[in-house]
């Protein structure tokens, strides 16, 4: 993926991080942290709270973070895009357990493990990593775009957290 990115935009700054090891940047060197879907494979909390330590760490005074995560609903409904219909197991999942979901729109359809974490896991992940939730966004789709959305409508499958030191 690096090579990719780095073929597509030479310009870019791409790099590999070892599992939490942020020491390649300067502490508070950041405005901004892009996190999207990471934290939906980190599988305990003693992880994802290290992982997020380390982010915290490089936010500076007035940093955000912005953790784009799959929502638990997201491993129980059907998706345009996404199904799990083959996974009654997921309903009974709770936060730390696997969670398989296939998406449809790829020629792969192997399932997807991910890891549940609910809402109140993430807070209690959050604060014991030292960030604050500032903002929750859990958006939807809109019934008029030209796709064909099953539950996306009316449930939300990601959310949306921006996060600040605390």
């Amino acid at each position: 993926m690096l090579k990719k990115a780095r073929r597509l935009d030479s310009k870019g700054d791409y790099r590999l991080i070892e599992e939490s090891d942020f020491s390649q940047f300067k502490p508070k060197a950041f405005d901004l942290v892009l996190s999207a879907f990471t934290f939906d494979n980190i599988p305990t909390m003693k992880k994802k709270v290290m992982a997020l330590n380390g982010i915290r760490n490089l936010l500076k005074a007035q940093g955000r973070m912005v953790n784009l995560v799959s929502s638990p609903e997201i491993y129980t409904h059907e998706w345009a895009s996404f199904s799990t219909k083959d996974f009654p197991e997921n309903k009974y999942a709770k936060s730390g357990d696997a969670v398989r979901i296939i998406q449809t729109d790829t020629a792969d359809k192997r399932p997807v493990v991910d890891i549940l974490w609910t809402h109140e896991y993430y807070l209690e992940t959050y604060k014991k990593a030292g960030l604050v939730i500032v903002e929750t966004y859990k958006p939807l789709a809109k019934p008029r775009e030209p796709y064909r959305w099953i539950n996306e409508t009316r449930i939300a499958p990601w959310t949306i957290h921006v996060l600040r030191s605390g």
